[in-house]
């Protein structure tokens, strides 16, 4: 121990008193963090993010910040609906993607819509779909199959030839 000469009264230095007083409280504060951590460790909650409503148009995907409310868990969802038995809904166009392609984008998987619908590309000509169970399906030069994009359920190609913006189904 070192004699404070300061002082002149034989104190010990202040310098060991604070690093004595250092690794207490680091101690201590080790102790209290050990503490409060959890005995048993669980499966993080995953929350799926929504896409904003520009992101759907837009040419590239788009990492979302909002995030969708969990409202139950997966095991106890409800079963999906039943696809309407008719109906016409139109697609998102994408852009001219894949060999200078038209691309659109429709909101449901292939295995929510009937088993047969109609694609309609204006101005380019329309084809019967039969879902084969959410597998791609072509005719020609246009294809119709599940999209890889997440958030978007069918993808609707066109033929190379297409000058149209506008697609739609109707079932």
């Amino acid at each position: 121990m070192r004699v404070n000469r300061d002082s002149g009264k034989g104190m010990p230095d202040n310098n060991e008193r604070r690093k004595v007083l250092k690794k207490l409280t680091m101690g201590a504060a080790a102790v209290v963090g050990c503490s409060v951590l959890p005995t048993k460790w669980t499966s993080p909650v995953v929350e799926f993010g929504a896409l904003p409503a520009h992101a759907v148009t837009s040419g590239m995907p788009v990492a979302s910040t909002e995030v969708a409310p969990v409202t139950a868990p997966a095991s106890a969802a409800a079963p999906a609906p039943a696809a309407a038995s008719s109906g016409r809904e139109k697609g998102v166009y994408h852009g001219r993607f894949n060999g200078n392609r038209p691309t659109w984008y429709l909101g449901k998987t292939m295995g929510r819509y009937p088993q047969q619908f109609t694609v309609v590309i204006d101005g380019c000509g329309s084809i019967q779909v039969t879902s084969n169970n959410g597998h791609r399906f072509s005719s020609g030069s246009i294809v119709v199959k599940q999209s890889d994009v997440p958030g978007r359920g069918m993808a609707v190609v066109g033929s190379p030839a297409c000058g149209s913006r506008s697609c739609y189904i109707e079932y």
